[in-house]
């Protein structure tokens, strides 16, 4: 059986025309936190450069651990990884308020 977003809860909006694959969330997370180098709690995967509709395009991707953004966000709402972002392609927030931001969007969400 499929689990359902039940639309409580956080979500984490990550814009794919605006980030630019900096690592700087990736970097803040881990300078908050100070978890160790073996351990992942925000990781950039970044994706080779390739053609759309004759234009290039390069997107990377984040891929956060929602539990660890959780209690990060219960205890700052505006959190390093966010604030931090030079184009501001992170938002985190309630599901809600991120799915509608989202619309007409090209982003990823994911849900905590």
């Amino acid at each position: 059986m499929k689990k359902r977003v039940n639309g409580e809860g956080i979500a984490l909006l990550h814009d794919l025309d605006d980030c630019t694959g900096c690592f700087g969330c990736e970097a803040a997370c881990r300078e908050t936190h100070r978890y160790p180098y073996d351990e992942d709690w925000m990781r950039v995967v970044r994706r080779k450069p390739f053609l759309v509709d004759g234009k290039l395009r390069q997107y990377h991707l984040v891929a956060p651990v929602l539990d660890k953004c959780r209690a990060c966000y219960d205890e700052d709402p505006n959190p390093l990884c966010v604030s931090g972002c030079p184009t501001r392609a992170l938002k985190i927030g309630p599901f809600v308020e991120i799915a509608k931001e989202a619309e007409g969007r090209h982003c990823a969400i994911f849900t905590a």
